[in-house]
């Protein structure tokens, strides 16, 4: 058989989308991977390590990811390590009530989204004079378990700040690493290195005293959350198609190749596909058609009842308009009232249609009836 041109346009199309697709989907995949201090990560700059050694501890940590970001219910400490997306102000307003309501924030990072979160608490990254051989113990609070010796992690930066009220509880080459202050009833702990809780620092036993130190300050043992929302892991963020062509790479790859070859097909002025014929005659079904098709479906569902109560509606209405007269009126005072206004009307003869037109489950035959001296009442 042999293939139009039109059939190898498709699946020239159709292998171009699945390259595409496929490359996305690989540096996607490579991206994730490469993410650091995830909860989730055995890698030397991961901190799954953490996560464990904390719940064998008697600090659970929260294992689902929120579909919102909100820091509520029981979490005690929050570990935001090394962010990747910015924190945006209506999550620090929720970061702030959370801490001064009793919770413990504890931040580090080198980034630049670090440093921009440092700064939310009037804090400035520094560059450390020379290289540092570790980190020194800075304030006696730091003694369970005693600190004899300086940790070994390396930093590069340090922490500056106007204001008055911090604890230092790191140093390195005299400028404070690690910082503690209160905020209402909680504390938040800032490090300008997070290679102190990654798993590759915990093998060292200065590092994981330090770390054992910093989780004192909590106070009592409760639950603690790995926030990965920051990281990209955001339960919800990609729901259905349309969110997923807009908010990931195989998406926006995919976007752009059908744009593509859409805009190159149209300054070649190439056709779609065979032309279809325009139709001369289209055949348009009449009003009284409709009205049928009505009529049959209701009497196949046997809505009996709900015609004649339409018919009584528009027979106490027509009659009323005139004289501005409520149609839910009560029959008998509905009828009186009428006839003082018009004394031509039938009143006896009214007040029985209406009745009939009040009755439950009448026959088909019975219903035509009723429904033509309706109509005469109406059009008279």
């Amino acid at each position: 058989m042999k293939l139009t041109r039109d059939t190898w346009i498709a699946i020239g199309i159709l292998l171009a989308l699945i390259v595409v697709i496929s490359a996305a989907a690989l540096q996607q995949s490579k991206g994730l991977n490469s993410i650091s201090y995830l909860s989730t990560s055995s890698a030397p700059d991961g901190t799954l390590a953490l996560k464990l050694w904390l719940h064998e501890l008697g600090y659970p940590s929260i294992e689902t990811a929120p579909a919102v970001f909100d820091p509520v219910g029981d979490i005690k400490t929050i570990f935001i390590l090394q962010p990747i997306l910015s924190i945006t102000e209506g999550e620090w307003k929720l970061l702030d009530q959370w801490v001064e309501r009793g919770g413990v924030l504890i931040l580090a990072g080198d980034n630049s989204q670090s440093m921009s979160a440092f700064k939310h608490f009037e804090f400035s990254p520094s560059f450390l004079q020379g290289q540092p051989s570790g980190l020194a113990p800075a304030a006696p609070i730091l003694n369970s378990p005693s600190l004899t010796e300086k940790a070994a992690v390396k930093t590069d930066m340090g922490l500056d700040s106007a204001r008055t009220d911090f604890t230092p509880l790191m140093n390195a080459g005299g400028s404070p690493v690690i910082v503690t202050f209160e905020q209402g009833q909680g504390r938040v702990i800032l490090s300008a290195t997070p290679y102190l809780f990654s798993n590759a620092a915990l093998k060292d036993d200065t590092a994981a005293a330090l770390v054992l130190n910093i989780i004192a300050l909590s106070g009592a043992k409760n639950k603690v959350w790995f926030d990965e929302w920051h990281h990209g892991f955001q339960a919800g963020s990609i729901i259905g198609p349309s969110e997923w062509l807009q908010n990931t790479p195989g998406g926006h790859a995919l976007l752009f190749v059908v744009g593509a070859i859409f805009l190159a097909m149209l300054l070649q002025g190439q056709a779609f596909g065979r032309p279809v014929p325009l139709i001369h005659e289209i055949k348009r079904r009449g009003p009284l058609e409709h009205v049928t098709a009505i009529a049959n479906l209701n009497r196949k569902a046997g809505h009996r009842n709900e015609v004649l109560s339409q018919y009584r509606q528009r027979v106490k209405r027509h009659l009323g308009q005139r004289y501005r007269l409520d149609p839910s009126m009560n029959d008998t005072e509905y009828v009186n009232l009428l006839a003082d206004y018009n004394p031509a009307i039938d009143r006896d003869a009214l007040l029985i249609l209406l009745k009939r037109l009040s009755q439950k489950n009448i026959s088909e035959a019975e219903l035509l009836k009723l429904a033509a001296e309706a109509a005469r009442w109406i059009n008279d």
